[in-house]
C-alpha cells in the first residue's frame, strides 16, 4: 500500500494495539506518526501516552516511519491541524487516522482510488471513510458527494487542506454566514444548530479541528466524498474518548467494499446524503429526536 498514512494517537493503549493489528494487513509502506503529549494534573496519563509511543515505535511490519512526538499537550485542535500540515506538506496527499478507528482492509483500496481520481479536482476536498448509518446509504453508486465531512478515517489533500481557515472567518463575517446557510440548509433548524455549533467552538467551549475543516469546506463551496458502506468503525465511545464518551449505541462494525468501484458521473452533491446528515445525525428531524427520547426512556426505566 503506497498511499501515505498519518496515524494520530494519545492516550489509549487498546486502542492502538487493535488499530496496528489491522495495519499490519495492509502493510503501509510509508507511515507518519503524530502523538500529543500528556496533560498536567491527569494521574496516569503520562504512563500511558508512554505505553502507546513504545508500540508505535516498534510497528509491526517494515516501513518508512516520520515520528512527531509532543513534549507537553497541545489539544486536539492545535495538535492534530498542525499534524495534518506538517504530514501533507511532506507527502502532497495520503490518509489520516486516528487512533479510535479500525478500518477495514479495503478503505485503503477505496482511498487510494479515489485520491487518484479526485486528485486535480479542487472542489473535492476531503474522502470519507465513514457515514455514520448502521445501513448503507440509499445510492445507486459506491460513494457520493455532499457537504458534509467525516473524519471516522479520511484521505486528502495538500491542496484542500491549503484553504483550513482556523478564525472561522466563514461564520465570523456575517454577509459570508448567511451566502452559506442559503446554499447549504434548508432548514432553518440547521441554521439555527450551526451558528449556535460555530459559536462554541468559538468560544473555545469545543476543542475541534474537524468543525473549522467543515466550515473551510462551505466557505470554498467545496464537497467531500461519503461512502455508501461503513469502511471503518470507531471503537471510541467509552470513558477514554475526548470527544465520544458521551454517545451511546452508534458503534457501527466496518464492511468490505468491493471492487471495482461504481463511480458517480458527475461531482455534484447529492441530496440524499446532506438529509442523512442533518435530520439523521446533526440538527435532527423531530422524528430522530422522538427516537432518542423513547430509548433513553426505556433503559431509564429498565435501570
Amino acid at each position: 500500500m503506497h498511499t501515505p498514512v498519518l496515524l494520530i494517537h494519545f492516550n489509549r493503549p487498546d486502542s492502538t494495539r487493535r488499530q496496528l493489528e489491522v495495519l499490519k494487513i495492509v502493510a503501509p509502506q510509508r507511515v507518519w506518526i503524530l502523538c500529543d503529549g500528556p496533560r498536567a494534573g491527569r494521574s496516569g496519563e503520562a504512563e500511558k501516552v508512554a505505553e502507546v509511543r513504545a508500540m508505535l515505535d516498534e510497528l509491526p511490519w517494515p516501513c518508512e516511519v516520520k515520528r512527531l512526538y509532543r513534549e507537553h499537550n497541545l489539544g486536539c485542535f492545535k495538535n492534530i491541524s498542525a499534524g495534518i500540515s506538517w504530514f501533507l506538506n511532506d507527502c502532497e496527499a495520503g490518509i489520516i487516522l486516528e487512533d479510535d478507528i479500525l478500518p477495514d482492509p479495503s478503505f485503503f483500496r477505496f482511498c487510494q482510488e479515489l485520491l487518484t481520481r479526485y486528485a486535480d479536482s479542487p472542489e473535492v476536498f476531503a474522502i470519507a471513510g465513514h457515514n455514520r448509518r448502521s445501513q448503507p446509504l440509499e445510492l445507486n453508486d459506491d460513494y457520493g458527494f455532499s457537504n458534509y465531512f467525516q473524519c471516522w478515517g479520511w484521505a486528502t489533500w495538500k491542496r484542500a487542506w491549503d484553504h483550513f481557515d482556523p478564525t472561522l472567518s466563514g461564520w465570523r463575517d456575517q454577509e459570508n454566514w448567511n451566502s452559506i446557510c442559503v446554499r447549504i440548509f434548508h432548514k432553518l433548524r440547521a441554521r439555527l444548530y450551526w451558528t449556535w455549533m460555530f459559536g462554541q467552538v468559538d468560544q473555545q467551549r469545543r476543542d475541534t479541528w474537524a468543525s473549522r475543516f467543515l466550515l473551510t469546506i462551505w466557505k470554498q463551496s467545496g464537497c467531500a466524498i461519503i461512502p455508501r458502506l461503513n469502511l471503518t468503525e470507531n471503537i471510541g465511545f467509552n470513558s477514554g474518548g475526548t470527544h465520544t464518551a458521551h454517545f451511546s449505541g452508534q458503534e457501527v462494525t466496518a464492511c468490505q467494499q468491493s471492487f471495482p468501484l461504481r463511480h458517480p458521473h458527475q461531482i455534484t452533491v447529492n441530496p440524499v446524503i446532506d438529509r442523512w446528515f442533518e435530520d439523521g445525525f446533526h440538527s435532527k428531524s423531530l422524528l430522530v429526536r422522538l427516537r432518542w427520547l423513547y430509548r433513553k426512556a426505556r433503559v431509564m426505566f429498565r435501570t
